[in-house]
């Protein structure tokens, strides 16, 4: 990546240039967020959670913070989301009074969001503004277009963004599925006409980027789905996404024409079918539905019971299930529970848990893309090549996935010709700037996390406006250039203290972004230090380091 003229990143990007900063979902498997910057406009796509990890004691959700999103609040126009999973929604009803701009999203997307702000006891009426697949919107001196992708929930979209630097495209979460079960297929004529166009900069999922071949349409769930409803001696429950609305209408069809009522399980779940019917996607059949106390008095061979908690999150259904807590089901002998997603990395020893739990009970199980009960929303190797094929990038990061998914897709990128120079590897806090000639790394930002309890209390802090310390170092990370500063303001005061231990974290070799973002959260660990010892919350201070020009 080549150099240009230093910019602190507390500032609007150079002219010329357009920037991208992740903040959640970069390195990361959910919680994600992110930043597009181009003069005075800034622009927030999505706005996710994450699920906690084991170790994560008294812990229901993890979202990102927007501390530094919230310096950006006089230029940011919007807030434009691609489609209504949990991981790219589930953020917003805790941050969104705080943003207090427009959000950007199809009819699906939000009436999903819709039923997590009432959830989540959100007050205030927030700007929802509805868009349709393919329909343009101007924004400051943007302009965004919503494509027409597939995934697992219907209305997801990538977006083409116009800026004054060049064509920026986000896929958002896709896969190339010509046999969707809602919806139209992807909209690939669109994706070849803005690739001859010219696009400056690719953003695009790489969830699946080491899986070669192609992901298997959503149309082939059917089969397994089918046989089980018609085969089980008792019970079907298909425990999912409460957003995965293909899912959850194929299981239905499916359930009545093997002659089994369906009972869904979960307030969120139950929300979501609402919304569904209401935008037509869940037609149903008279005396399909039935409610938790009509159970008993239907066998079990009639049933087929729809849940949440495939990821074995705690309150979930499946959980509860599992653990004999749920208020008004226990496991029978003859159930069949067909887990009908993957476990995220890093959630399945947890889900084997409860695996494990329900087979001891005498249940039988069903889990995955293994037992043919599971089609990822995500494009694998050759879908990624082919849409590289498509748009042609002067510019590409992937982004959506841990390290080795970015690499996988970075080298299918290498692969389709782009030059190793204008591929950029990097990870939540890594902000990079693209201009017509060069891709550089411009810096870091703290990329901090709020965790939220069972109670929805927020630990240990709600999102605020932050304190701010910037560093600039030279473009290598060899050279100490200018700080540390507090930021407050657009006044820049030095910090009190002894540098030199500041200084000597430089690594003293050429750096790329997993140097810089080691290198950032060794000072980021020193400003909360000195922070605190000045009396200060050390929670409060988002760490900026500033990368110069040569």
């Amino acid at each position: 990546m080549a150099s240009s003229e230093p910019t602190s990143l507390l500032d609007p990007p150079r002219p010329g240039t357009v920037r991208f900063l992740p903040l959640g979902g970069v390195g990361e498997i959910g919680k994600n967020m992110a930043l597009l910057e181009c003069g005075s406009d800034a622009l927030l796509v999505d706005a996710g959670l994450r699920f906690p990890q084991p170790q994560e004691v008294g812990v229901d959700i993890i979202v990102p913070d927007i501390g530094f999103v919230l310096t950006r609040r006089d230029r940011l126009r919007a807030v434009l989301l691609t489609h209504g999973h949990e991981d790219h929604i589930g953020a917003l009803p805790f941050h969104l009074a705080e943003l207090n701009v427009p959000v950007y999203g199809t009819g699906v997307t939000l009436g999903l969001l819709r039923n997590k702000l009432e959830r989540r006891g959100h007050r205030g009426t927030p700007d929802l503004r509805e868009v349709r697949q393919g329909q343009r919107l101007r924004l400051g001196a943007m302009e965004v277009e919503f494509l027409r992708t597939t995934h697992s929930v219907p209305g997801s979209c990538g977006l083409a963004v116009w800026t004054p630097a060049g064509l920026v495209v986000h896929t958002g979460d896709f896969k190339l599925d010509q046999t969707p079960t809602q919806g139209e297929p992807p909209d690939l004529q669109r994706l070849a006409q803005l690739g001859r166009e010219g696009v400056l900069l690719l953003l695009s999922d790489s969830t699946n980027a080491p899986n070669s071949g192609l992901t298997p349409s959503e149309a082939t769930v059917r089969p397994a789905l089918e046989a089980v409803m018609a085969g089980a001696g008792g019970r079907v429950v298909v425990v999912t996404f409460a957003s995965n609305l293909a899912r959850v209408q194929q299981a239905l069809e499916l359930a009545w024409a093997a002659g089994r009522r369906s009972c869904l399980v979960g307030r969120t779940l139950l929300r979501n079918f609402a919304t569904a019917q209401k935008l037509g996607l869940m037609p149903g059949q008279p005396g399909q539905m039935v409610g938790p106390r009509e159970l008993a008095r239907i066998p079990d061979r009639n049933l087929c019971l729809i849940a949440t908690g495939s990821q074995g999150e705690p309150l979930a259904a499946l959980n509860r299930i599992a653990a004999g807590t749920h208020p008004f089901l226990r496991v029978h002998g003859a159930d069949t529970f067909v887990l009908a997603a993957n476990p995220i990395p890093g959630n399945g020893a947890v889900v084997g848990a409860i695996v494990n739990r329900l087979v001891a009970q005498g249940a039988a199980v069903l889990a995955g893309s293994a037992d043919g009960v599971h089609a990822s929303g995500h494009a694998a190797a050759e879908e990624l090549r082919y849409v590289l094929e498509l748009l042609r990038p002067r510019h590409f990061v992937p982004v959506h996935g841990e390290p080795r998914h970015l690499a996988a897709h970075r080298q299918l990128a290498l692969e389709a010709g782009l030059d190793p120079a204008r591929v950029a590897v990097i990870e939540d806090g890594c902000a990079v700037e693209a201009d017509a000639t060069t891709l550089r790394l411009a810096g870091w930002v703290t990329p901090s996390e709020v965790p939220i309890a069972a109670d929805q209390r927020a630990l240990p802090r709600a999102a605020t406006a932050p304190e701010l310390v910037e560093v600039v170092l030279g473009p290598q990370l060899k050279t100490w250039l200018a700080g540390p500063y507090l930021a407050t303001g657009g006044v820049r005061v030095p910090l009190r203290g002894d540098h030199r231990k500041w200084r000597q974290h430089l690594p003293g070799t050429a750096g790329g972004a997993g140097q810089l973002a080691s290198l950032g959260r060794r000072l980021s660990s020193l400003a909360e230090d000195e922070w605190m010892s000045a009396g200060g919350d050390p929670n409060s201070v988002v760490t900026v380091v500033t990368l110069a020009g040569e």
